[in-house]
C-alpha cells in the first residue's frame, strides 16, 4: 500500500512569523494535532504539534513565534512511498509525523504513525474475521 492512501490531504499549514497564540487557535478552530509551517511561497519548513504547544505552555511561555517552537526540518517522503518504507523512515528519524510531497515537490499531506496503526488495525481486524469464518466452517 502507497502512503499517499493514508495521508491527511490539505494539512493545516501556517505562515512563518505566526505567534503561537494564532496556532493553537487555528488548531482549535481546525480540530487538528499538529501544523506544518510554511515559508512565504508555501514551502514547509516545520511542523508544530499540540505537545509542542503544551509544553512550551506549562513552562509559562505563552506568546511566541513558530520558528521557537517549530520542529525544523521536517522528514518528507514522495507521494510513491510504499507504508513499510515510511515506517522506517519515522523510526530512523525519530518522529511520528511525516509529510508527503507530490512529483513537482508540493505539500500534498501529511501521515502520523496513527494514521498507520488504525490502518494496521483495520487490516487485522479484517484478517481476523477471515480466520473466524474458516474455523466455523471447520
Amino acid at each position: 500500500m502507497l502512503i499517499e492512501d493514508l495521508i491527511t490531504r490539505a494539512p493545516v499549514t501556517i505562515r512563518e512569523g505566526s505567534r503561537l497564540s494564532q496556532v493553537a487557535g487555528q488548531m482549535a478552530r481546525m480540530d487538528v494535532g499538529s501544523v506544518v509551517v510554511v515559508t512565504d511561497t508555501k514551502d514547509p519548513v516545520g511542523i508544530i504539534t499540540d505537545r509542542d504547544i503544551a509544553l512550551f505552555m506549562a513552562d509559562g511561555v505563552a506568546d511566541i513565534k513558530v520558528e521557537q517552537i517549530m520542529s525544523p526540518h521536517p522528514v518528507f517522503v514522495p507521494r510513491g512511498t510504499d507504508v513499510e518504507e515510511c515506517i522506517e523512515r519515522m523510526r530512523d528519524s525519530q518522529v511520528r509525523r511525516i509529510l508527503v510531497l507530490d512529483e513537482d515537490g508540493d505539500l500534498i499531506g501529511v501521515v502520523s504513525l496513527d494514521d498507520i496503526m488504525m490502518h494496521v488495525a483495520d487490516m487485522l481486524g479484517r484478517a481476523g474475521s477471515l480466520i473466524r469464518a474458516e474455523v466455523a466452517n471447520v
